[in-house]
């Protein structure tokens, strides 16, 4: 079975796996591409990554959160977002990013109180290209080239870190794989955990996401689905409603 060629750029088992589980429907290819739109399709337009080449050759790698929709998001509050996190974190040395498509070059414009001590950014993608950028900018940025793709759906990062995100993300892999947000969250390595989820779509409505996603969090907590953390604050910060766990 063969998808459009827009996804010849992902991770090829995460491709694979796709394929395999909709092999049998009525209409595979739609089914598989329907997917792959859900987990990258929706955030970026074709010429994003040769538009941030572009700007990274220029050392423009804030204006490089603008191409991606997650990051383009978050834009006009992050310097409120990251200083929520530092203050509930301290400086951190390393940090896991998972799922984290154009996040991280907000390395530049995160506080000082974060990352003034940063030695390792460990970011997780499923696009190729995105991780080569990503490795090319964290050389510019005197960091390990660490970037690696994984199918998070399946893959869980061993890395031992100082602080995890994952933003945005529990929804989507919710979608592909019930249970498996919670799971993965649970089994990472990290002193603070860093879960956010979106309060609008795409489209910008909010659809009642605020009061969902809360109820969620909330039940997964009563249920120890994250009994290797304990949550130590929240906020709704922009469009994004923000929890912060320290490991137990």
């Amino acid at each position: 079975m063969k998808l459009s060629a827009k996804y010849d750029m992902l991770y090829p088992p995460l491709v694979e796996r796709i394929i395999a589980e909709e092999r049998n429907k009525k209409d595979p290819v739609k089914a598989a591409k329907t997917r792959m739109h859900q987990l990258y399709g929706a955030y970026l337009q074709g010429n994003a990554h040769k538009k941030a080449s572009q700007l990274l050759d220029l050392q423009g790698g804030g204006a490089i959160l603008s191409l991606h929709a997650s990051t383009k998001e978050r834009l006009p509050y992050l310097t409120e977002f990251y200083e929520i996190i530092a203050k509930n974190t301290g400086v951190v040395e390393t940090i896991m990013d998972l799922g984290c498509g154009f996040n991280p070059f907000a390395i530049p414009l995160m506080p000082d109180e974060l990352t003034k001590n940063l030695e390792a950014y460990h970011a997780y993608d499923i696009d190729l290209r995105t991780k080569e950028l990503l490795n090319r900018f964290f050389m510019l940025e005197g960091l390990p080239p660490i970037a690696r793709c994984a199918d998070l759906t399946v893959e869980t990062p061993s890395e031992g870190v100082d602080l995890a995100l994952m933003l945005k993300l529990l929804p989507v892999l919710e979608a592909q794989s019930p249970g498996r947000g919670f799971e993965l969250a649970n089994a990472i390595n990290a002193r603070f955990l860093v879960i956010s989820y979106p309060l609008k779509s795409l489209g910008g409505r909010e659809k009642g996401m605020d009061k969902n996603y809360s109820a969620s969090f909330e039940n997964a907590i009563l249920n120890g689905f994250l009994n290797n953390f304990i949550s130590i604050a929240s906020e709704r910060i922009g469009s994004e409603l923000v929890y912060i766990l320290k490991h137990d």
